[in-house]
């Protein structure tokens, strides 16, 4: 099924346990609550799919520094004889806010640049261009839900 990447909000008061306990905040079946398997898909998270890999790279160019944005999606799965091992991490109300303004800032000729040959991607990708910028879009509109509510999240790559 491959690595996938999955975000669910925290409300401010349970941020301090999530930091100290990310895993008990995370779903137990995350790819059913992404397509719906068997249970009614939930809204209220955010499914990159594959799609973590781009946006870190959007997010941290090999050549730069990284964005604010980069927060979202920075980790990696641990591997091992037996597969991997997830990644996990919290972000407080502050990043959040930090990260969706940042993300605000990127769009289609950010996802473009990416994906330009000299940028690590493939001419005539329409087909990437379409599933970054589709998942781009996803991030910030998650991230730009919860920056006005104060909330923060926990997210799994794995």
């Amino acid at each position: 099924m491959g690595i996938r990447y999955y975000a669910y909000p925290l409300a401010p008061d349970v941020v301090a346990d999530a930091v100290d306990e990310p895993r008990s905040f995370l779903s137990d079946d995350p790819l059913a609550d992404a397509w719906g398997l068997g249970r009614p898909r939930r809204a209220d998270m955010l499914y990159l799919d594959k799609c973590w890999r781009q946006l870190q790279r959007l997010t941290h160019p090999p050549d730069g520094a990284p964005r604010p944005a980069h927060a979202l999606f920075a980790g990696n799965v641990t591997h091992t004889s037996e597969g991997w091992m997830p990644w996990t991490a919290v972000l407080t109300p502050a990043a959040v806010d930090e990260v969706a303004r940042d993300l605000a800032l990127l769009d289609a000729s950010d996802v473009d640049a990416l994906l330009a040959p000299d940028g690590g991607g493939t001419a005539g990708a329409d087909d990437e261009r379409r599933y970054v910028n589709h998942f781009l879009h996803e991030a910030q509109t998650f991230t730009a839900r919860l920056q006005p509510r104060g909330w923060g999240l926990v997210y799994l790559i794995g």
